[in-house]
Parts: C-alpha cells; sequence; structure tokens
C-alpha cells in the first residue's frame, strides 16, 4: 500500500477551513435612510426647504444579535484528557497503555438544538505487548475531527447541557516511538476513523466521553506482515468554553 501523498494532507485543512466557514456567524446588514425636502412659505413670502426622513412604506429593521449571542453559537475553547488505546490485530494480543491529549475546539451551535464541532488535537496513543513489559509503541498524531452535536437542555454558556457528538476523525501521523527508536517508517501517515460520545456542559466546564474506532491498517503496507492493525481508543476529555 503506497503512503498517502501530499495532497491528503492539502485535503485534510481544505476540509478543516470549510467547516470554520460554515460556523462562523453572519454578518449583520446595514439600512440606510432616505430624505425628502419639504418647502415652507413664510408670512414675508420667503421660500424655505427643510430636508426631512422618510419613513413611510419602510419596514423596521430587525434587530441584531448581540455579541454574546454569536460568540455561544459559534463557540470556542480548550480541550485535553487521557486517552486509553489499543491495537486490535488478528493472532495478537496488545496491552491498553495510557496517553494524553490537548487541542482547541470550535463551533456546536451551543444555542441551538444541532451543530457541527471541529477540534484540533494533540494526540499521544500507546499500546504494548502482554507479557513483554518493555515493548511499548508510542505514535503521535495530529487528531482533527469533524463532528454532528446534538444539544440538550439550556441554551446558556452559563447553563446546564447534555450533547451527543458522532463523525469522522482523520489521524494525521506526527512520529512514531518504540522504546524510544524512530520507527515511524513502520506506520502509515494517516489513519482514518469514527468516533461517538457525548458529554455535559456546565459553567462552561465540560465533561466528556468518546470512543474512537480506527478505520484504516496503521501498519506500514511494506512491511512483511498480511496481519493488519487498527486502533482502538477510549477518550476521557474535560474542558473550559472561552466564549
Amino acid at each position: 500500500m503506497p503512503r498517502p501523498s501530499r495532497s491528503v494532507f492539502l485535503t485534510a485543512a481544505l476540509t478543516l477551513g470549510a467547516l470554520v466557514a460554515t460556523t462562523l456567524p453572519a454578518s449583520a446588514q446595514q439600512t440606510t435612510g432616505l430624505f425628502q425636502s419639504t418647502m415652507e412659505r413664510a408670512s414675508d413670502g420667503t421660500i424655505t426647504v427643510s430636508p426631512t426622513f422618510l419613513t413611510a412604506g419602510l419596514a423596521p429593521a430587525a434587530p441584531q444579535p448581540s455579541r454574546s449571542q454569536n460568540q455561544q453559537g459559534f463557540g470556542f475553547g480548550i480541550k485535553g484528557g487521557f486517552l486509553f488505546n489499543s491495537f486490535d490485530q488478528a493472532n495478537a494480543d496488545f496491552d491498553s497503555k495510557t496517553g494524553t491529549a490537548i487541542g482547541i475546539f470550535f463551533g456546536g451551535n451551543r444555542t441551538g438544538a444541532v451543530g457541527v464541532m471541529g477540534e484540533i488535537l494533540y494526540a499521544k496513543k500507546s499500546a504494548g505487548r502482554l507479557g513483554v513489559e518493555s515493548l511499548t509503541q508510542d505514535l503521535y498524531y495530529l487528531e482533527i475531527p469533524i463532528l454532528a452535536r446534538i444539544n440538550i437542555g439550556s441554551s446558556s454558556v452559563n447553563g446546564l447541557s447534555f450533547y451527543g457528538i458522532v463523525g469522522p476523525v482523520f489521524d494525521i501521523l506526527l512520529k512514531a516511538k518504540q522504546n524510544n527508536f524512530d520507527v515511524k517508517d513502520n506506520y502509515e501517515a494517516l489513519n482514518l476513523g469514527i468516533i461517538a460520545g457525548g458529554g455535559v456542559e456546565f459553567l462552561r466546564f465540560i465533561a466528556e466521553l468518546r470512543y474512537n474506532w480506527g478505520l484504516r491498517n496503521i501498519q506500514n503496507g511494506n512491511l512483511a506482515t498480511t496481519n493488519e492493525i487498527k486502533t482502538r481508543t477510549v477518550m476521557v476529555l474535560f474542558g473550559f468554553r472561552i466564549n
């Protein structure tokens, strides 16, 4: 299996850019007034012309959303936590190891029922073979989920809300270590997966539980083995909504 070309990374970047564009609040509309002239004749015969504002037939301007409303709808914050990762491979047993993740999130339509949320996370996924205590593999990814989010509860950022998430995730391999030796060439540069989970927000604080099903064989196809390795990751994340 050939390694993904640079176009894969460009596609992921363009997808993320499009997501940001779709979650930005709409710009406020502007209206302008119309004027007309009024002629008046004084007692001495002098004629004066004065401008007046023409309001007849004009619809009242729609109220513009406040800054706080736009911020709540778009949303931005930080997120981080722990990963419990394992490798799924036929005829092999791997021990789950604890990893970490940290990054940012945006979107989600906090004030609505349904929204789209994007994230950029730096994630360390680790695993080791059962019975071989010294063999540990650490994979470091730039993780980019694009998730549909369903909100239930208060629409205020200071209220109580529950939510569910589901969607694809792109994992871009940054580096790979096996007992501190560089083994990046043994793994594919891109992994695809599906994330599903849920969480709770209260007073801008976030607690979330999710599961990441890796869909691709992360092992380099040039290796002399037919056994596929796929990642399975439980993620416990905590965060804080900035706006």
